[in-house]
């Protein structure tokens, strides 16, 4: 785009810059000419006006309110023409010009006006010219680099080489994906580049691009879309302001990255859904041990080393509020991107039910736990979202740290946000003392009547004893939770009493009743 100095350097019309010389790089978007006493309704900054001073004559004050006005309007410049009331440019508007590095030309009356704006036509038809061939060979030579199945490094050596700064790719964690720079630039701290960019670039909801400039250059952010997902944030630099060219290649690089990281991503999921099989199936007990320990190797988990069950658990998200299936794989994609940043050990997710669980290799699982609740606990779910920690055991073994970690957040307190093994109290007991063998024999010889009664009729005993267990005897309580009235729940009761030969008034026949029902919660799981 032309300039103030190319104007008067390079047309050739006997131009002179008599006022605002500070300001003569300001770079002319259009030419337009009004004799009025305040045009700036009709400007939208970055012309270049021009005027013969016609409403103009008189008082200092008009001339100088003016100027202010054009100011205030972002005009480039002001082309002021000799020879129809004026002879010189007005002392009330060029020592103010010259204050605020406001740009004033005086134009001889030999030069028409049209003169001016067809050298700033020709000179911006150029420019745009020169844009087209621009952005022609950029996307050729990026395109060129995609065909030969180039990765997201390649891009930016490209965009180093083309622009001569510095590029930086991330993922929406602060990850660096891939780096380039120039010879003899000076590349800022990754993480320092990442935590000034606005929270909003990395929202798909939010701005596509964020500029910053100071004293030591000039950088761009700009969000790296597949389709409506967005997938990272590119972030250009150089040590002065960007040019054209600059914005050109960004702006081909983000696409093309985009396509890449499209790719990556299928890459990744396609991997993610075969990893989470693994990891689902070990979660459930359906991998014999020397098999698991096999296929967690295979996976990225160091043989020998003892992992760590992580369940992500919703409150106030069940049922018709819960989270759709796309909705939580992409949360659980999410969650293992952020464990994959702070584990140096194996890192796997998967989805089971309402619920992402995640295996670990960490040194100090209850602190990760923290720190991940921390980043996910807030905005992502319906409501809060509470972690469970397993026992850290053998990776042939990781059901029961699985098993740990989820009835971990059940025995817990509802407002403990990160819950662990010590939170298991009976739960621990019969896990650490009872094969499955023997607890599918404990459940049958002590709710056996009630669940055979319940098959047969749907008579809901099992669920009524365990709601009057619950609310400690309390028939209204009791009642409430199950959603009946007191006297059904007293009715019930009665009949598990006759079936079973246990008067629950008795404090040592609850207590063998509710391990049973704390057991049968195991073998469900």
């Amino acid at each position: 785009m032309p300039t103030i100095s190319d104007l008067v350097a390079r047309s050739g019309l006997d131009l002179v810059l008599l006022a605002g010389e500070r300001g003569s790089g300001a770079p002319i978007r259009w030419v337009h000419t009004s004799e009025l006493p305040d045009p700036a309704p009709w400007l939208s900054g970055g012309e270049l006006l021009l005027t013969t001073g016609m409403g103009l004559s008189g008082d200092p004050e008009v001339q100088g309110a003016y100027l202010e006005r054009l100011v205030s309007a972002r005009v480039a410049g002001l082309g002021f023409g000799f020879g129809f009331g004026f002879d010189i440019v007005p002392e009330a508007l060029a020592a103010p010009a010259d204050e605020c590095g406001f740009p004033i030309l005086g134009v001889p009356y030999r030069t028409p006006f049209i003169a001016i704006s067809e050298w700033v036509s020709a000179r911006l038809a150029e420019d745009r010219l020169e844009e087209a061939q621009a952005t022609v060979s950029v996307h050729e030579r990026l395109a060129d680099l995609v065909a030969a199945g180039s990765g997201p490094g390649d891009v930016l050596d490209e965009v180093a080489a083309l622009t001569g700064g510095w590029a930086t790719l991330f993922d929406l964690r602060g990850g660096v994906i891939a780096r380039a720079h120039g010879p003899g630039i000076s590349v800022p701290d990754d993480r320092r580049v990442f935590g000034a960019l606005p929270e909003a670039l990395l929202e798909v909801r939010g701005p596509a691009a964020s500029s910053e400039l100071s004293p030591q250059g000039a950088q761009v952010g700009t969000a790296v879309m597949a389709g409506k997902r967005q997938e990272g944030v590119l972030v250009f630099g150089h040590n002065r302001r960007l040019g054209p060219l600059d914005r050109i290649v960004v702006r081909h690089a983000t696409t093309v990255l985009g396509l890449l990281l499209s790719s990556r991503r299928a890459v990744i999921d396609a991997q993610r859904r075969v990893t989470g099989d693994i990891i689902s199936e070990g979660f459930t007990g359906r991998l014999a041990r020397g098999d698991l320990e096999r296929r967690l190797e295979l996976v990225g988990f160091r043989a020998g080393v003892e992992v760590t069950a992580l369940v992500l658990e919703p409150t106030g998200a069940t049922g018709d509020d819960a989270l759709g299936d796309e909705a939580l794989d992409g949360y659980a994609s999410a969650v293992d991107d952020w464990l994959g940043l702070h584990c140096a050990g194996g890192v796997r997710t998967a989805v089971l039910g309402e619920r992402v669980a995640a295996l670990v290799q960490h040194e100090a699982p209850a602190v990760l736990a923290e720190s991940l609740q921390a980043e996910f606990g807030a905005g992502r779910w319906q409501g809060h979202v509470r972690v469970g920690v397993g026992e850290t055991v053998a990776p042939g073994s990781m059901r029961r740290s699985y098993l740990s970690a989820l009835f971990a957040l059940r025995a817990a307190p509802d407002e403990r946000l990160v819950a662990g093994p010590r939170d298991l109290g009976s739960y621990g007991f019969l896990m650490g003392t009872q094969s499955q063998m023997a607890l599918e024999s404990f459940v049958k010889s002590v709710l056996g009547p009630l669940i055979r009664r319940d098959s047969a009729r749907s008579s809901d005993l099992v669920a009524s004893v365990r709601a009057y267990i619950e609310a400690g005897g309390r028939w209204e309580a009791g009642a409430a939770a199950l959603g009946v009235h007191r006297h059904t729940l007293r009715y019930r009761v009665r009949q598990a009493e006759e079936l079973l030969g246990r008067d629950l008034a008795v404090g040592e026949n609850r207590l063998e009743l509710w391990l049973a029902l704390k057991a049968q919660e195991i073998l469900r799981e």
